[in-house]
Formats: structure tokens, C-alpha cells, sequence
């Protein structure tokens, strides 16, 4: 979208995974190599930087960028020039660099593995965005855009979601966020010959269950007590553990801070997080 709105958008787009090269193979993919500069280079190979120029770099995953690679991509921006592996004469590149990550780049950097200075560089207009599960507005929105590209690319006919599974999909909580999204309507629309999707179709990709299917009725008290912890145990077990993770990550880790910061005492806290097999980074 910051691409196709900008000046650059008559221009290339280029997209690099930084996380499916190893560190020399990048190397290449970014600054691209002269003929015989390593065992394999049978011809000269333009790298995304030249590639890219006068347009956008997408550096996806960019916190997997060796220290070495990062110092480099540091005076590129820097300088706008670069050196194709092997080469001898530096060549100037034009092109917006947009980055991103998963991973926490500040802490990244306090601990020595991602560079200030690159951190710094690149952190002039930081996008964040949240998870999938805290903008549950987007599911039915990203879900039937997704139904539409997939029937238009596989040739179905399938006309949306049952008010039941599209109140599955908005409930349930993406450990993948978009990408599982995106794949689990693309595998719908291949499986499905019907121009509905329900929760039937659902469940079987999500692992939702029947919510028809309760098992055995309850015959005794004794029986519907084993029956309710067993749903207790299902249900409840996540979301708290769930709640112990939040309030830990938000306090770095103490215990003393996370049982305050959720209103419990400490020791109260603590046993919860042995009942979950939890440990926390600091006292």
C-alpha cells in the first residue's frame, strides 16, 4: 500500500524473506555478484538492490540479518552504494526500504544482536501492527477477500461463510495470524464443492470440534461433575495460562509486578503459574 500511494509505484517492488538465505547466500541476493566470484557464479547477477532501484525493498524478517549483513545494509542507506559480491567498482542505488519483524529489535538491540545504529536508521515511521486475535474487526474483512481471490484463482463458486463459521473464524485466535488466515481459507476453498463454507468445513481445518457433539450424556452427579471439568480443563485451562503469559510479558518478566499489575497477590500468582508449568525471567 506505501508503495502502490507513493511516487515510486511505476517502479519495482521487491520483496526479500531474510530468513530463507544463509548469511552468504543473502549476500548475493542483496548486492548481487560479478561472474567467478564464488563456485557457482557462472554469470554476473543484478542483487535486489539494483533491482529495486528507483523503487520499494521489502526487507521481511529482518532481525534474521547477520551482524556482518547488517553493517553492510547500514552503509547502503547510508551512503546509497553498494559492491556486487567479487566486485570492484561501487554502483548507486534509489529505493525506499520498508522492514519488517516479529521479534522485539529494541531488546534485540540490548542484547547485542541487531545493531543500534540500524535500529536507528531504520526506525523513522514504525507501523505496528497487532495481532490477528486484538483486531478481530479484520477477520470477516481479510476472510472474504482471501474467499475471493482463492474461487476466482481455483475456478469455485463459493458465495461466503455461515453466520456460524464466520463467528468461529472472528473468534478464534490465529497463532498464525494472517498468514494461517490466508491459509486455512485458501485449503477451504480447494476442499469445498458447496457455495456456502460452514462450520462443518471449518472444524475439520481449525481443530474446533463438533459443537454438536458433546460426548456421552451425563448418567450420575458424579458423571456431570467429571464432564464439567473436563470442559473446564479444554476451555479454561488456555485462556488462563493465556492470562499469566500477558501479565508476565507485560512486566518483563517479574512475578511480584505481574500479580500486582492483574490485582492477585504473589503467591496466589505463583501457584497458578506451577499448576501451568510456567517460569518467569526475573524473581
Amino acid at each position: 500500500a506505501i508503495h502502490g500511494h507513493s511516487s515510486r509505484s511505476n517502479k519495482q517492488f521487491v520483496a526479500v524473506d531474510c530468513s530463507t538465505f544463509s548469511a552468504s547466500l543473502l549476500e548475493s541476493e542483496l548486492f548481487g555478484h560479478v561472474k567467478g566470484s564464488f563456485t557457482g557464479a557462472v554469470k554476473n547477477k543484478p542483487g535486489v538492490f539494483q533491482i529495486a532501484n528507483g523503487g520499494t525493498l521489502f526487507l521481511d524478517e529482518i532481525a534474521n540479518l547477520s551482524l556482518e549483513i547488517q553493517g553492510k545494509l547500514l552503509r547502503v542507506i547510508e551512503t546509497r552504494q553498494y559492491k556486487p559480491v567479487g566486485g570492484d567498482h561501487p554502483q548507486k542505488t534509489d529505493m525506499r526500504i520498508i522492514a519488517a519483524t516479529n521479534r522485539d529489535l529494541k531488546q534485540m538491540v540490548a542484547n547485542n544482536e541487531f545493531r543500534s545504529d540500524l535500529f536507528y536508521r531504520l526506525y523513522v515511521l514504525p507501523i505496528e501492527i497487532p495481532p490477528l486475535r486484538e483486531r478481530k474487526d479484520d477477520i470477516p474483512k481479510l476472510a472474504y477477500h482471501f474467499l475471493r481471490l482463492f474461487s476466482k484463482e481455483i475456478g469455485r463458486r463459493i458465495q461466503g461463510f455461515s453466520d456460524e463459521a464466520l463467528d468461529a473464524l472472528i473468534h478464534y485466535d490465529w497463532p498464525g495470524n494472517v498468514r494461517q488466515l490466508k491459509n486455512v481459507v485458501e485449503r477451504l476453498v480447494i476442499m469445498c464443492d458447496e457455495k456456502v463454507l460452514c462450520y462443518r468445513h471449518l472444524s475439520s481445518n481449525l481443530h474446533l470440534g463438533s459443537r454438536e457433539d458433546h460426548g456421552p450424556i451425563p448418567e450420575t452427579l458424579q458423571d456431570l461433575k467429571t464432564a464439567k471439568q473436563v470442559v473446564l480443563d479444554k476451555n479454561y485451562r488456555p485462556i488462563e495460562r493465556a492470562f499469566l503469559v500477558k501479565a508476565l510479558e507485560g512486566s518483563d518478566g517479574n512475578i511480584t509486578r505481574a500479580a500486582k499489575r492483574v490485582g492477585m497477590q504473589r503467591s496466589n500468582f505463583s501457584a497458578l503459574m506451577k499448576k501451568h508449568d510456567l517460569s518467569s525471567l526475573s524473581g
